[in-house]
């Protein structure tokens, strides 16, 4: 997943900044959303525009919602790659076809892009990096700390947290963050 932060414009004392999350497709448009923060005014006389630059845009209000925005949305979605990385194990475990997992998930209820998009080549034991592990696990820790400040419990994403810490010591640092699996195998009990 990248990301790109932009000054979009200004009319006399008014700002508009943008925080692009996603993947960029072959012609530059976001493949997630933009999110807009500055001027409201701005914002919507620029909605013209920005509509055509991502899937959705967004006014998030003041500077910084659009880092928070980030921040939560990357801590859902490396909540779901642990949660994944754990059940592609457990269905190893249990005599399933990774593959099979793969596929039953793509027709339900939890489909995925992200899934469909990284569970292929984690069922080779392959990470080719579009996000890298230590990343991933920096956005747990951030919004771990101001969760922590906001006094806003967050256990599932701490969980994941720990399994991304965990796949860091083992050196997968570098790889994609689907490496947490490598974390979630060894943990596995003999």
């Amino acid at each position: 997943m990248g990301k790109a932060s932009f000054f979009l414009g200004e009319v006399g004392d008014q700002a508009l900044y943008d925080a692009a999350a996603g993947a960029l497709d072959v012609m530059g448009k976001a493949s997630f959303f933009l999110g807009e923060v500055g001027d409201q005014a701005l914002h919507d006389a620029a909605a013209g525009p920005l509509d055509v630059m991502g899937k959705a845009s967004f006014f998030l209000g003041e500077v910084g919602a659009g880092a928070n925005m980030k921040l939560v949305v990357n801590a859902v979605m490396g909540a779901m790659m642990g949660a994944f990385a754990e059940g592609l194990s457990l269905a190893d475990r249990m005599g399933l076809q990774q593959q099979d997992v793969i596929d039953v998930v793509a027709l339900g209820a939890i489909a995925s892009p992200m899934f469909a998009l990284k569970g292929p080549a984690m069922a080779k034991g392959n990470y080719p990096t579009a996000f890298p592990l230590k990343h991933q696990q920096k956005d747990l820790r951030l919004a771990l700390a101001e969760a922590d400040a906001a006094a806003q419990p967050l256990a599932v994403i701490a969980a994941a947290n720990d399994l991304y810490v965990r796949a860091r010591q083992q050196g997968h640092g570098d790889a994609d963050f689907s490496a947490v699996l490598e974390a979630v195998k060894g943990q596995q009990q003999q």
